[in-house]
């Protein structure tokens, strides 16, 4: 199956559109657009999403979280996009400042040392409640703000259960969805949590072969053997 992305093959077609994609799970998100499914729901505004990755960004405008960091000033941002329209705006000009380790250029030499932190693993700014490191004082703002201020700011709308950081709160969020939005490329098995998809690719769906004890067919992923040994069982009844 991973051989489709490089060799072109794209054996699953829209039966609505005709566009074609190497993965069943692709196409399955594709055809969202037709149905007018929008599975993502915001817990804290109506707004609803086709895409995970569209849901993600808008989650950051409720939480503040600002992921994105600018290596010459440290200014962070919401959008990758952004980040990239800071520096061509504000940081183009000389640069005479390189990283000896890869070679990235920077105008101030503090702007160098704040990025030469992370090859160094340098993380001097500490927590004062629980020692925990960070690289960034505003991380470590957003640390203290999340995990000892004792706030839990970030309450649930279907139970009321709050948690104290967002990312929290969304996660929680796959337990109160009827559907199972997530689904590997592999095998179209479905999940509700992208850790549990992701457990399960790296463990079932990695590339390994999997033969049947009884008629020695093969199969690339576990859940597929699991099906197919259910014929067999139902043939021997």
């Amino acid at each position: 199956i991973h051989l489709q992305i490089h060799s072109g093959l794209k054996p699953h077609v829209c039966d609505i559109c005709g566009k074609a994609y190497s993965h069943q799970g692709t196409l399955q998100q594709h055809k969202r657009l037709h149905t007018g499914e929008r599975p993502y729901r915001c817990p804290f505004c109506i707004k609803t999403y086709i895409w995970s990755s569209d849901y993600r960004k808008h989650i950051r405008t409720h939480t503040g979280e600002k992921p994105y960091v600018c290596d010459s000033c440290g200014k962070d941002f919401i959008r990758s996009s952004d980040l990239r329209k800071h520096e061509r705006n504000m940081h183009t000009n000389n640069k005479p400042f390189p990283c000896t380790h890869c070679g990235k250029t920077f105008n101030k030499p503090l702007s160098l040392k704040r990025h030469e932190r992370q090859h160094l693993g340098e993380r001097p700014f500490s927590c004062p409640d629980c020692g925990k490191t960070f690289t960034l004082p505003s991380r470590l703002e957003e640390h203290r703000k999340a995990i000892h201020s004792g706030a839990r700011p970030f309450k649930c709308t279907e139970c009321g259960v709050s948690f104290a950081m967002a990312s929290r709160l969304v996660r929680h969020q796959y337990v109160h969805n009827k559907e199972k939005l997530l689904s590997c490329a592999a095998c179209s098995k479905n999940f509700s949590q992208p850790e549990t998809l992701r457990l399960h690719q790296e463990q079932r769906c990695a590339g390994r072969i999997f033969v049947c004890v009884d008629c020695h067919k093969s199969f690339q992923c576990a859940a597929k053997l699991a099906r197919h040994m259910l014929d067999h069982r139902g043939a021997s009844t």
